[in-house]
């Protein structure tokens, strides 16, 4: 059975997916705990193992008089792993779980390692399950800057964790998926969090769970895309990946972790292409957590001679 939850004037679907997970007395608990507080969004649910569940609800952190017990705990677990944990092992070695809808759930508790390799965890004591937002309009001013050089410009958005850059990502995947002049576009969506049920329809090659590399590699071959979109650039071989798809003229837009535009010369994974001129615009992203007020920072960039 699904539970539906109407938070907001619209039914919001991935929670009311989310719910489903989640066992019925624990899903009706915190139906009941959002209308009696009346919080228009629910952006995380926290749970530990034999403790009280907290949220993020409309901002702020919240204690709910919701207790979660050890057996519970490992029940949402597999659940949220749609019974088969072992499907799941490759993400959950890094800490989370693709549930669907955009829904990722971090996970904690005790490593099983091989040497100094996580190969999986046990004995899970957090879960933190993120609810993806849809911010109409997030993605506002990338679209606009794209579509005045006629989508010629690549563009590495940057942020500290949690501003929101996948939701921005999200807003622009709707956007290009309804132009009328469209042009041709490749989703990489690792994580499963940028293809959601609001951009399904949308007129876009997705790739699913791939490895970012490898994904952007087989775009680019196979798809033949004008751009590419893609979340954080987190290792070497996904830059490698960038460097070979830019070589063909195809653009791209993704995201990394930066406090600040100084910071990215820093990264090591990041400089590379920097210096190599892929990007032209880097644009830092601020936003209080929750609130859906964007402030963006432009900055163009040469690459060293």
């Amino acid at each position: 059975m699904k539970y539906e939850i109407k938070l907001k004037e619209e039914k919001d679907e991935a929670l009311s997916y989310l719910l489903s997970f989640l066992p019925k007395d624990l899903g009706t608990s915190l139906i009941g705990f959002c209308f009696e507080k009346k919080y228009k969004a629910i952006n995380e649910i926290r749970i530990k193992k034999d403790a009280f569940i907290y949220l993020i609800a409309d901002s702020k952190n919240v204690k709910t008089d919701i207790y979660v017990s050890d057996s519970s705990i490992d029940e949402i677990f597999q659940s949220l792993c749609h019974g088969s944990v072992y499907a799941h092992i490759e993400t959950i070695k890094d800490g989370y779980i693709s549930v669907g809808q955009g829904i990722r759930a971090g996970v904690c508790g005790s490593a099983v390692l091989e040497g100094k390799t996580i190969v999986g965890i046990k004995d899970v004591s957090s879960i933190n399950i993120r609810i993806p937002q849809k911010i109409d309009g997030a993605s506002s001013y990338i679209y606009n800057l794209l579509e005045k050089t006629s989508f010629q410009k690549s563009i590495l958005l940057y942020s500290p964790p949690g501003i929101g850059k996948t939701s921005i990502l999200r807003d622009l995947v709707i956007k290009l998926g309804k132009q009328k002049s469209p042009i041709r576009f490749a989703v990489i969506d690792s994580r499963e969090e940028i293809i959601t049920p609001y951009s399904q329809n949308a007129n876009c090659d997705a790739y699913i769970s791939y490895p970012k590399g490898l994904a952007i590699e087989q775009a680019t071959k196979s798809m033949t895309p004008q751009l590419i979109i893609c979340d954080e650039i987190s290792s070497e071989q996904e830059a490698n990946a960038i460097l070979k798809a830019s070589h063909s003229g195809v653009k791209l837009i993704a995201t990394t972790h930066a406090s600040r535009y100084e910071e990215l010369d820093v990264k090591s994974i990041i400089k590379p292409l920097i210096n190599s001129g892929i990007f032209d615009y880097f644009i830092g992203v601020e936003r209080k957590y929750g609130e859906k007020t964007y402030k963006f920072t432009l900055n163009e960039h040469k690459a060293e001679v």
